[in-house]
């Protein structure tokens, strides 16, 4: 599939509505350090810092549809107490509509915490984990209200995506209604649960990982005919089957009974927690606007991919898949960027909270007054990044003699340098166009410059979106003209 039919898909994603049917968590982190033993008992004093909190299981699949650009409604239960107002706040903030959310004042809203702490100069781990009792499935009065939910909200959306994390919200009753609403209003239907994705018979999609597909298939996955034979096991419960590998991607199965894989963009795992609500989510919405199985799991994938680089439950937006698309999959190994492919890529590092350098020039010949400037440059923040000058630029910079070198033998010059995270290569005369597009934290300029000597409407745009400038002293009487006119003989 070309790269412009995926960005049609995410595109699309912002007229997708969903129903998300499942159970509610309030996932709550808890940062501090720990400071002392207490005097009353041989125990740690753990000094509270920082409260993060959002919403798990079903509403972390729910707020990443959200993010990803769909409307979403989530339907589940909550108890009557403290948690369950902070878990409506945190779905608010996260635009996810809590109309369906029913209250169930004899059981306390789900909730699971984790602990970390550090000391001084200590790294930060995690102390211990807090969990609520395991509830049990929802019945009675209660469970009539979330089947009224559901039919109350069905006519009004394109697909229902189902959590089933504690087997606590979808009884038997439940998901038949869920099955009754979805073929009489045509709706997509995707589930993901922990311990019973064989229940959920008849539903468009399932999205286990190896584990739970295993157990609901009742063999173990151990090589590619065992997982053959696990998926089609499944794709008799369900009509299409995604079977999450980690690493190895993910396994498609199909209602006509092929498989096909689909590929993980190689990244390096920070935290796998909620992954598995990523996929789910941007399948659904992959789905209902008309997207292929396959093409399901390849966002899904690159998805998943942006939420285990970052620690902790993450919500993954359309921009940032998006951005990812365009960046590509060479981008870890390949420093020279395309304009559109560095707009990504300045993006991640930012929303990262990466400091992004920039400068720019010829670098005709590569000196050491080059590579110093470059290596302080580089110091300045976290990421440098190179404008190198086209070779029409630089004739028109420094005269039709130059450059000796051409601009892709430069750039290839430039790669090689450890303090060079990116390069892009323009066509003006100055970079101004490039800088008010990327908006890189600093500007770094040579010394011999100075604010005042710098181009002015290069300063401007710098500092309106609040951007630094950096001086870098340079070192004496080294220039690439001084370095020519030395070789030429007229040095």
């Amino acid at each position: 599939m070309t790269k412009q039919r995926y960005l049609d898909l995410l595109a699309a994603f912002q007229t997708v509505r969903v129903m998300a049917v499942g159970d509610i968590y309030l996932d709550e982190y808890v940062h501090g350090a720990i400071t002392e033993i207490s005097l009353e008992a041989p125990i740690p004093v753990f000094e509270v810092r920082e409260r993060r909190y959002n919403p798990g299981a079903a509403g972390n699949a729910a707020c990443n549809a959200a993010s990803l650009g769909a409307r979403v409604t989530m339907v589940g239960v909550v108890g009557k107490d403290g948690n369950a107002d902070i878990v409506r706040r945190e779905f608010t903030a996260r635009n996810v509509d809590v109309s369906g959310i029913v209250e169930d004042e004899t059981r306390p809203t789900n909730t699971y915490g984790k602990w970390r702490a550090g000391g001084h100069n200590i790294p930060s781990q995690e102390t211990w984990r807090t969990d609520t009792p395991r509830p049990t499935m929802i019945t009675g009065a209660v469970e009539e209200q979330v089947i009224e939910r559901i039919r109350a909200i069905a006519p009004e959306v394109d697909a229902i995506m189902i959590g089933d994390q504690a087997s606590a919200t979808i009884s038997e009753r439940v998901l038949a209604v869920i099955l009754e609403c979805a073929k009489r209003h045509k709706l997509t239907t995707v589930a993901d649960s922990r311990g019973r994705a064989g229940f959920f018979n008849g539903v468009d999609l399932i999205t286990p990982n190896d584990n739970e597909a295993a157990l609901a298939a009742g063999m173990d996955i151990v090589d590619d005919p065992s997982l053959q034979e696990v998926g089609q096991r499944l794709v008799k419960v369900a009509k299409n089957v995604m079977i999450t590998l980690g690493p190895e991607g993910i396994a498609c199965f199909a209602a006509d009974g092929t498989m096909e894989k689909a590929a993980i963009r190689p990244v390096r795992a920070v935290d796998v927690t909620g992954a598995g609500d990523t996929v789910t989510a941007a399948a659904t919405l992959t789905l209902a606007a008309g997207g292929t199985l396959l093409e399901a799991a390849a966002l899904g994938n690159l998805a998943a991919g942006i939420a285990v680089a970052q620690t902790g439950v993450v919500t993954v937006s359309n921009a940032e898949v998006c951005d990812a698309l365009i960046e590509g999959e060479s981008a870890s190994t390949e420093k020279l960027k395309t304009h559109e492919q560095l707009r990504a890529v300045i993006n991640r590092l930012q929303r990262e909270g990466k400091r992004v350098v920039w400068t720019n020039g010829c670098f005709d010949i590569l000196h050491v007054g080059h590579i110093l400037y470059l290596q302080d440059a580089r110091k300045r923040g976290d990421v440098m990044v190179v404008g190198l000058n086209s070779d029409a630029s630089v004739r028109e910079n420094k005269g039709p003699d130059r450059p000796l070198v051409c601009e892709h033998d430069r750039a290839q010059v430039l790669s090689a340098l450890e303090c060079v995270d990116y390069i892009v290569i323009f066509d003006g005369k100055t970079p101004l166009p490039l800088l008010e597009e990327m908006q890189p934290d600093i500007y770094a300029k040579g010394g011999d410059y100075t604010l005042d000597s710098i181009v002015q409407d290069e300063r401007r745009v710098v500092e309106s979106y609040g951007g630094e400038i950096a001086i870098i002293p340079g070192r004496e009487g080294m220039s690439t003209s001084s370095m020519i006119s030395k070789i030429s003989g007229k040095g």
